[in-house]
């Protein structure tokens, strides 16, 4: 039986939804970016075959930032995130994509340019060797970028696009893997992109082909496990290992790093932390403890108000710049809860979170940390 491609897989689930959904409004009263004047009557014919893309409608198409929150309350189970992706795949066939998305889409993928992929590797690999912050990403990561040869090993680390991240987060992994001696090998570059980016952006031809590309990289190295601390990417690998019946076992980075509680040994502090959770890992695949473990052995962790799988509040990321009033609110209303926690600092453990609330965290008065920052800098090895 042939796989379904992602566009049929959001027919098929948006028609389904669409005949559960009974129009109570629940999911419009959570939205963080939602218009209230919008009538769910109207989002949902948009929805439908042939619907009409309304300006009310295409504006909450381009301001969606798929945090799941829509999914948690409906007291059916009609999955709004997915008509949600089936309205910004209509938007991107009638050519109604914000500006912004061809600028963020123009290098990722193996499909792109390869002369500038390759401009963009050169500026950012000499910037690396000639900053001394830089440093260990020139060591640790160099190397790697877009390789066409792998060897086999235990464990393989999937940085994607986010290994030209300004953040240290993937150095500092190659550097605790290192220094836990483990077998390890490396996928990371503009031409390995997950194809979640895409899928989120309603590009579903992009992003099968980028998953099928995925696939076939990691299948190059044989890996027992595959870390990533995206946690699109991670999702990605976890589509790609049900949809394509592969054996290996996808973990984020405090997945990874709860394996070696004993090795580590991270120097506790009493100082009160705070625990951002990831849309994606938290609620969607329903994992909040690998993060709240991992940060509980160096931090007492006190809980936001909106926490949890079935709570958490978005960094709004995926609007991909659509609106950036809009963001700036989602982050306003996130620093707000964070502070009243008496916490010195928010914890996140997605690159993702960490980019996104890295544009204004300081100006907002609130420190936001990398799980994996705090575990290279607490390990006792």
């Amino acid at each position: 039986m042939p796989l379904l491609t992602f566009s049929e897989e959001l027919a098929e689930w948006s028609n389904f939804n669409l005949i559960n959904c009974i129009g109570v409004d629940e999911c419009m009263k959570v939205c963080p970016v939602v218009d209230p004047g919008l009538p769910i009557k109207e989002l949902n014919e948009a929805t439908r075959k042939g619907g009409k893309l309304t300006e009310s409608v295409l504006k909450f198409a381009q301001d969606c930032v798929q945090c799941g929150r829509c999914d948690a309350v409906c007291p059916t189970a009609a999955g709004r995130s997915v008509m949600m992706l089936s309205l910004k795949e209509k938007m991107n066939e009638e050519g109604k994509a914000p500006e912004y998305h061809k600028k963020y889409f123009a290098l990722k993928g193996h499909d792109k340019s390869s002369l500038r992929q390759a401009g963009f590797k050169t500026y950012v690999k000499t910037k690396w060797k000639f900053s001394e912050n830089d440093s260990l990403k020139s060591h640790k990561l160099s190397e790697h970028i877009d390789k066409s040869v792998f060897r086999k090993a235990e464990y393989l680390f999937y940085f994607g696009c986010y290994i030209y991240t300004g953040e240290k987060s993937a150095a500092q992994c190659i550097d605790i893997a290192d220094k836990l001696g483990i077998d390890y090998e490396v996928l990371g570059g503009l031409k390995s992109c997950c194809g979640w980016p895409q899928l989120m952006g309603g590009r579903t031809g992009e992003a099968e082909d980028y998953h099928k590309r995925l696939a076939e990289l990691v299948e190059k190295s044989d890996p027992k496990y595959v870390i990533s601390g995206c946690a699109e990417c991670y999702m990605s690998l976890r589509k790609i290992k049900e949809k394509y019946k592969m054996a290996f076992e996808p973990l984020t980075t405090p997945m990874w790093l709860n394996r070696f509680p004993d090795k580590l040994r991270l120097e506790k502090s009493e100082t009160k932390v705070t625990f951002h959770d990831s849309c994606n890992v938290s609620r969607k695949a329903r994992m909040p403890e690998p993060g709240r473990e991992l940060l509980g052995r160096m931090n007492p962790i006190v809980e936001m108000g909106r926490s949890g799988a079935d709570d958490t509040f978005c960094c709004g990321y995926w609007g991909l710049g659509s609106d950036p009033k809009q963001l700036k609110a989602i982050h306003k209303s996130r620093y707000e809860e964070a502070k009243k926690t008496g916490a010195d600092m928010m914890v996140v453990e997605c690159i993702t979170c960490l980019e996104s609330f890295g544009k204004d965290a300081k100006e907002n008065g609130v420190e936001v940390r990398d799980i994996v920052d705090l575990v290279h800098e607490r390990m006792r090895l």
